[in-house]
Parts: structure tokens; C-alpha cells; sequence
């Protein structure tokens, strides 16, 4: 008798552990999906900050036309019928900054007037929406954010980071 109550407690045990254990790793694998989306969001905004970086870079000239022309340049990538889209091609591009320097160290987005500006930086922000992650934090999306920077040389542009 004493056997047979000692086997239903153990079987009752791991029924109990195995609960447990499903539970925590269905939390771990939705948040693994998570942040998952997350990294191909970035990797997304990532391409189109390089792009529009060198987009942008290549339209430098030392005039006020060319942040104008810069501008357009790194938004132009955002629109039309080939725009470049996140959310794996879903959504539009539609949070971007653009900075100008002339020193990689000190960025203005209007500068002032036109001269050594041979630098553009170009951020895009979307927020990521999350579907497990709800559980855990009261929030419906996250933001999540690429920046490149590229510099006009004498003959071309290239990127910096």
C-alpha cells in the first residue's frame, strides 16, 4: 500500500514540474519571436539608412541645394512604387531624420549655410509591434531604430557606419 501512494505522489510531482516547465518555455519562445521581429525591423531600417545615407551624401555640393537635394535624396528611397519598406516589406519608411556635419562630431539638421558640410547622418525610428511580449510590459509597440552615417569624398560617397 505504502508503495502505491509513494508511486501517485511521484507521478502528481511531475505532472506538476512538467506544467512548469511547458509554461516557462512557451514565455521564452513567444519572447523569442519577440525579439526576433525586432532584429529583422532593425535590420530592415538598417539597409534603408545605408542606402539613403549614400543617397543622401551623394547630393553634397557645398550649397543650400544640396541639403535640399540631401533631403529628398534620403526620403526619396521611402516613397514611390520600389520603396524600401519594414515590417518585412509591409509598411512604409516614415520617421526619418536627417543631420549634416562637417566634422562627424557636431550635427545640425537646418544648418545655417551651406560650406564644409561633407557628412550626412540619416536615422529612421518605427515602432516594432509586439505580440508576447504584452504579457510581460503594458505596451503595444517598441521603438526600435537605425542610423547610418556616409561622407561625400572628391569623387563619391561611402559609408562611415
Amino acid at each position: 500500500m505504502a508503495v502505491r501512494q509513494t508511486r501517485r505522489a511521484q507521478e502528481g510531482f511531475v505532472l506538476i514540474v512538467t506544467s512548469i516547465a511547458l509554461t516557462i518555455l512557451l514565455a521564452l519562445a513567444a519572447l523569442g519571436i519577440d525579439i526576433g521581429r525586432m532584429y529583422v525591423i532593425r535590420a530592415e531600417l538598417q539597409s534603408f539608412t545605408d542606402a539613403a545615407a549614400l543617397s543622401a551624401a551623394t547630393q553634397l555640393d557645398g550649397t543650400d541645394a544640396g541639403f535640399a537635394n540631401a533631403r529628398a535624396g534620403a526620403g526619396r528611397l521611402a516613397t514611390g512604387p520600389h520603396a524600401m519598406q519594414w515590417d518585412l516589406g509591409t509598411r512604409p519608411i516614415t520617421n526619418i531624420g536627417t543631420a549634416f556635419s562637417a566634422d562627424d562630431k557636431t550635427w545640425q539638421e537646418q544648418p545655417r549655410q551651406a560650406g564644409d558640410y561633407r557628412f550626412v547622418r540619416v536615422v529612421a525610428t518605427e515602432p516594432a509591434p509586439v505580440i508576447f511580449m504584452r504579457i510581460f510590459q503594458p505596451l503595444t509597440s517598441t521603438t526600435v531604430a537605425a542610423a547610418s552615417v556616409a561622407a561625400k569624398t572628391a569623387d563619391n560617397a561611402r559609408l562611415i557606419r
